[in-house]
């Protein structure tokens, strides 16, 4: 096993240990909500998660950068980074909903080279290694294979950093096109969503760095088509993020930049 296959492995056993202590704080109360900003959401959940996330990379990866969403950290390491979200989908967590997940990304000289992404319900893990593919529960996943768009089923993410009328203007044109709109609240699962093939595309106009770090390697892995996400500035300030269907690239792309 080389050295990515086994970071990527090690962190999906952490990503469902740490979705299942999600799952277990939000049941005894450590669910409920607070704003961090508008329509930004934090729960107790979501700081002892990232603080264990921490605690079990620390201990098999001993002194290396990790970056995370609430505990922040240092994103310019020149080693190794491990790049993590310890609940995407908070305002689904806080609410009972199941559409949420654990995010660990890796990052070397400024790329996303593994990861993994654990859902508690359904019990799924997605994970990916530069090079070595990408799979879901184990089994092989791949983008779909569709041409048509307006036979596609496309999820905008939706964010306050970019005008709204930036968004209006994605989401108009892709069901101007024919295609079907989602928007789930968790821009990781939607990207592997994509990967799987259960979506043809993922489009949103900013993303940090924590919700896709570990889907980006996911997405590319999977024969998706990807813009340039995890580049520039991306690990600072974010960037816009499409994946898609092959067949499909070239039109999510122009959709993104419209």
């Amino acid at each position: 096993m080389n050295d990515l296959a086994r970071r990527r492995d090690a962190a999906a056993l952490i990503a469902v240990e740490a979705a299942d202590l999600a799952q277990r704080l939000r049941a005894s109360g450590g669910g409920v909500a607070s704003l961090k900003g508008a329509q930004d959401f934090i729960t107790e959940a979501d700081g002892a998660t990232e603080r264990f996330i921490r605690d079990a990379l620390a201990a098999q990866f001993p002194n290396e950068a990790i970056l995370g969403e609430e505990m922040g950290g240092v994103a310019d390491a020149k080693g190794p980074l491990w790049v993590l979200d310890p609940i995407d989908g908070t305002s689904n967590f806080s609410r009972g909903g199941d559409r949420w997940c654990v995010s660990i990304g890796l990052v070397m000289d400024g790329r996303a080279v593994a990861g993994a992404i654990a859902r508690h319900a359904p019990a799924e893990v997605f994970a990916a290694a530069e090079g070595l593919g990408a799979t879901l529960n184990g089994a092989p996943i791949r983008a779909a294979p569709t041409t048509d768009f307006g036979r596609a089923i496309i999820e905008c993410g939706w964010s306050l950093r970019v005008p709204i009328a930036r968004f209006h203007r994605m989401a108009e044109g892709v069901m101007a096109q024919g295609a079907g709109m989602r928007c789930g609240g968790s821009g990781a699962l939607g990207l592997v969503e994509a990967a799987a093939g259960r979506l043809d595309g993922y489009l949103e106009l900013h993303i940090n760095a924590w919700d896709a770090a570990a889907a980006i390697v996911i997405a590319r892995e999977a024969g998706c088509w990807t813009n340039g996400f995890d580049s520039g500035g991306w690990l600072v300030g974010g960037n816009p993020i499409g994946v898609g269907a092959p067949a499909l690239g070239a039109r999510l792309g122009a959709l993104l930049e419209a």
